[in-house]
């Protein structure tokens, strides 16, 4: 399937390398409005330049387009992509709000295209795991985030949603994003116009409690996430190169009948082995860009991913304004 890729900086690289050895897609052109960007991808992929985007929609033998640009552009490029009955792979966030989300979900429908989201850790081998194994954790009691790093800061999102926006997105897929409760702290940093950290803190409808870091000020790159269990306890590490350690150990009430107290509760800790389980070994991106080839091949979307980024989008809003 021919495809056009849409932004070539430090995604569209990843992109444009898993595009070049799928076994689904070609490239056919790689745009950027930085001619040196088009340059550089010339050195590593031949491919046939077009004068602008409405060029490459015009072309009707690309049939996928691939939108690796800033967030705040995503919006009017996938309308425009989808109108133009492309199937559309939008890095995230989808949109920077849920009333446009909807608006392309719509469009996709109506003119038979595939839309998808690339929430890339979601078709990671340890999220496969997590979400394979995690009933054996117990009742969820907590889940625990941190994701810090230095620089990198963003010009037309806030931290939040560049960083955040991918824990939410994990808890999402483990446990369900039904929030009770929201509140956050966020700060910016100097005269810089987006928050630069934040703290989150998020009770659920079914009782889990979530705390996020998001940090663009830390002078280590940090991508850890507990997730605590009554019977067991995981701390997913992408930064590792065992990116899950699974601890035998969880949270206990334990209820005694004193003498001096009519009813007691006593919190006690089970403590015993860690266990680093095997991983299977493929790229989450190729994983997310066969998902894409696949339902376009099946002329279904996924509606279990449309609704998964939908109520990401929702989270952010909710978290935004507290």
């Amino acid at each position: 399937m021919k495809s056009a890729i849409i932004g070539y900086g430090y995604w569209g690289i990843n992109i444009a390398k898993s595009l070049q050895k799928s076994l689904n897609f070609s490239i056919k052109t790689i745009f950027d409005e930085d001619k040196e960007r088009i340059e550089e991808a010339h050195k590593l992929y031949d491919f046939t330049s077009y004068k602008d985007f409405e060029a490459i929609l015009d072309d009707q033998e690309i049939q996928a387009v691939f939108i690796i640009t800033p967030p705040h552009t995503h919006f009017n490029l996938a309308k425009r992509s989808l109108e133009a009955k492309k199937h559309t792979f939008v890095e995230k966030p989808l949109t920077t709000n849920l009333k446009e989300a909807y608006a392309l979900y719509e469009i996709a429908t109506k003119n038979q295209c595939v839309l998808h989201c690339d929430h890339t850790f979601l078709y990671s081998p340890a999220l496969k795991w997590l979400k394979q194994n995690i009933a054996s954790f117990g009742n969820i009691v907590y889940i625990n985030s941190r994701r810090i790093n230095l620089g990198l800061f963003q010009s037309n999102v806030d931290v939040i949603w560049d960083l955040a926006i991918h824990d939410l997105s994990i808890i999402d897929y483990l446990v369900g994003l039904d929030i009770k409760q929201s509140k956050t702290f966020s700060k910016k940093y100097q005269n810089y116009p987006n928050d630069a950290l934040a703290n989150i803190n998020l009770e659920l409808h079914n009782g889990i409690i979530i705390t996020i870091n998001v940090s663009w000020l830390s002078p280590v790159k940090v991508r850890e996430m507990i997730i605590g269990g009554e019977k067991k306890t995981a701390v997913y590490d992408d930064t590792k190169r065992d990116k899950i350690t699974l601890f035998d150990t969880g949270v206990i009430i334990k209820d005694e009948f004193d003498k001096n107290s009519l009813y007691q509760k006593m919190v006690a800790y089970k403590l015993a082995q860690e266990e680093i389980p095997i991983l299977e070994n493929f790229m989450a991106l190729d994983a997310s860009i066969a998902a894409f080839f696949t339902n376009i091949k099946n002329k279904a979307p996924d509606l279990n991913q449309k609704e998964h980024t939908l109520r990401v989008i929702q989270a952010l809003e909710i978290i935004s304004k507290s």
